[in-house]
């Protein structure tokens, strides 16, 4: 077919139109009529050579929201997509895209286009790089979704590299790097649990407390995970819990599947954490609920919600954090916290101190293997393990510190003599 191409101002600016299409807009917006004139010559000559197909040209941000709506769809098939998993793809179109995306054609996506990108995010929304980066992986995601639809055979974007593009990245190293989960010490671990033992019978909302802390600080669980244990998930006899999935919340129902093969597993009951285990299950046999952590209405597992606040209100009582409720226009309530190492995290610094625990106990016990550590974790692969939570450093006494310095100094074995 033959195209009439040619350039037409509009809203001072200057654009190439297809006068055998319904004069459809071919391309983006020039400045310059110079700009418009050399855009059309490579048009023309791309054309020609069937390097680009006018009538079959799609716009990236049409595109990008046909990609997140068609991902929540296939979400609600089942399979291995779930809401929570593709939640991110509408959110950041809704929150960012909508006015930083180029608007520009499929086949025009270049690396300049990312980096044009990155400057808007950066400037109209003041983004951290860490969301930035995250915002980026998802676009590289939209355009291997095209490719896979058979919209594009390929792209320069999935070239882009940030490492092509240091200028963009902060100078700070600290806001590269993904932020630690603050890892609370064995002595802050075990003086929670001290305290919240001795009121442990004061009410039901006081053994919820204990319960939420321990049975996160023995089993290292996600809470996911956590949430969603049933009671025939639990074997009292062999002492172990079946993780077989986790409860989803956005989609208000027990999910049978986990985060990855590995994480379908069963977790031992160490012999500390059974006869509270047993006494929790006593005193909610009457619950309609078959959940180990439930709801105090209906028949569903306590919100991750109304948990995570507990265990907020629970590291206040013990001084490991300063909360203030604040109340919205609307007359609801919600805890703001003010200051805490664990901010943004605090349940997982839990699971962060039994795998840091394992991790360092492997050399020192030989029954701790890395067979035993992943899995306790709930990972396919040992390296994970240790990429995640290798890195961190458990407190430990000082006369402790004392002896590793000292060791430290007898195998550099240098001395400093008058």
């Amino acid at each position: 077919m033959n195209h009439e191409l040619r350039i037409v101002p509009k809203r001072k600016k200057f654009v190439i139109q297809d006068f055998t299409n319904k004069r459809k807009q071919v391309g983006r917006s020039f400045k310059t009529q110079g700009e418009a004139k050399a855009a059309l010559r490579k048009l023309i000559a791309d054309v020609a050579t069937e390097a680009v197909v006018i009538s079959d040209r799609h716009k990236v941000r049409d595109l990008y929201v046909k990609f997140h709506t068609q991902r929540s769809a296939d979400a609600d098939i089942g399979g291995d997509l779930t809401k929570e998993s593709i939640r991110r793809y509408e959110a950041y179109w809704r929150l960012y895209l909508h006015n930083t995306l180029p608007d520009v054609y499929l086949d025009e996506l270049k690396n300049k286009t990312i980096v044009e990108l990155i400057k808007a995010l950066y400037l109209k929304h003041e983004l951290p790089y860490r969301t930035v980066w995250n915002i980026v992986s998802a676009f590289k995601t939209f355009v291997r979704w095209c490719i896979r639809e058979d919209i594009i055979a390929s792209s320069p974007v999935l070239l882009f590299s940030w490492e092509d593009h240091k200028h963009l990245r902060p100078r700070d190293t600290n806001q590269i790097k993904m932020k630690k989960t603050a890892l609370i010490s064995q002595e802050q671990c075990q003086d929670l649990i001290d305290n919240l033992f001795k009121n442990r019978n004061k009410d039901w909302i006081s053994s919820f407390k204990l319960m939420i802390v321990v049975s996160l600080a023995f089993t290292g669980l996600r809470l996911s995970e956590l949430i969603g244990i049933t009671m025939d998930k639990i074997d009292i006899g062999n002492q172990q819990i079946f993780i077989d999935g986790h409860y989803d919340f956005r989609q208000g129902y027990r999910v049978d599947m986990t985060k990855n093969g590995g994480s379908n597993r069963p977790v031992d009951i160490v012999d500390d954490f059974l006869p509270l285990l047993k006494w929790w299950i006593f005193i909610n046999k009457s619950s309609p609920s078959n959940y180990l952590f439930p709801a105090t209405r209906g028949k569903g597992p306590m919100s991750e919600k109304k948990i995570r606040e507990t265990v907020w209100k629970t590291y206040a009582d013990n001084g490991l954090a300063v909360l203030k409720e604040v109340t919205m226009p609307s007359g609801g309530k919600y805890l703001k916290v003010i200051s805490s190492p664990r901010k943004g995290a605090p349940t997982k610094t839990f699971r962060h101190y039994v795998a840091t625990s394992l991790i360092n106990a492997m050399s020192s016990d030989p029954l701790l293997n890395k067979n035993n550590v992943k899995n306790a974790l709930g990972h396919d692969l040992f390296s994970t393990t240790e990429e995640i939570y290798g890195n961190h450093q458990v407190a430990i006494p000082f006369e402790r510190k004392v002896k590793v310095r000292n060791a430290i100094g007898n195998a550099i074995g240098l001395k400093i003599t008058n």
